[in-house]
């Protein structure tokens, strides 16, 4: 049975996690002040070489604990704040390049036109203005992707894994020609509804974690996502027989995150340590 530990607490510090101990980082880490998380964290810094900062001390802590030749894969997106687009992608392969990573791939992840109109800052429905003002300098595109920014720590050793492991980690061709064959992955975003609406702001789809996963681990290895919001990466991880860690600095998500995962009752494979006022326990 696969173990996963969610820590409640902020994820700049992950003194929880021994080095090298983690084989796959996926996260999708807060929008830049435009996004209401519930509670003061790095999204609701309003200064955006402050939010670089914070965020630069969470990717050295993921270079900290992943293992050598394994992969952190980041889900973001440019940001329109006020009257400012944010080139966040492109910072954050400037903050992990000097964290000590190899930037290795830039995937795109295509929504459906129409999905997400209300997406940060309004991205989702720009064309708008044209609509509005069919003239000349009125025009602003909507903005229906994402970027899966892929690094490496290190190199992999091959020979590390067993002919076993692998067999058993097999990945289906015609599925991968289907799914994965080049960088540009269509995928349906997570849509508030009546059943999910009280739950995160900003959930991403499981089939995002559920491809990273398959493609850059093995059963039984260990994934971390440092701003676990929902718990989508425990679920799904939990799913394929991997462990997981998860860091989410908001009290009010644990319920949501056992009950996603599937933990609604006291669990061994289970754990939860809860951070406060600089103390911890294990709930």
């Amino acid at each position: 049975m696969s173990k996963h530990l969610v820590v409640i607490g902020d994820c700049r510090n992950m003194a929880e996690v021994e080095d090298g101990s983690v084989q796959l980082v996926v996260t999708s880490p807060p929008y830049f002040n435009v996004k209401d998380y519930g509670i003061d964290n790095i999204g609701s810094i309003d200064e955006y070489d402050v939010y670089l900062r914070a965020m630069r001390q969470v990717f050295s802590e993921c270079y900290r604990i992943l293992e050598d030749g394994r992969y952190c894969c980041i889900n973001v997106s440019d940001v329109i704040s006020g009257e400012s687009k944010y080139p966040i992608p492109s910072h954050y392969v400037s903050i992990l390049q000097r964290a000590g990573f190899a930037y290795r791939d830039d995937i795109v992840w295509k929504k459906p036109s129409g999905v997400g109109a209300k997406a940060s800052g309004g991205s989702g429905k720009r064309f708008g203005t044209l609509i509005q003002n069919p003239f000349p300098m009125y025009y602003y595109p909507n903005n229906i992707y994402e970027h899966i920014l892929i690094f490496r720590k290190g190199k992999f050793d091959f020979k590390t894994v067993s002919m076993q492991e692998k067999e058993k980690a097999r990945i289906d061709i015609g599925e991968a020609k289907r799914r994965w064959s080049n960088d540009i992955w269509e995928m349906v975003p997570e849509i508030k509804n009546k059943y999910n609406r009280d739950t995160h702001p900003a959930m991403f789809p499981e089939e995002l974690p559920e491809a990273l996963i398959r493609l850059y681990t093995y059963p039984d290895e260990t994934v971390l996502d440092p701003f676990l919001g929902s718990g989508t990466t425990t679920k799904v991880a939990r799913q394929l027989e991997r462990n997981s860690i998860g860091y989410e600095i908001n009290l009010a998500y644990l319920p949501i995150i056992e009950e996603k995962a599937g933990f609604e009752g006291p669990d061994p494979d289970f754990r939860v340590i809860i951070r406060q006022n600089g103390d911890m326990h294990e709930d």
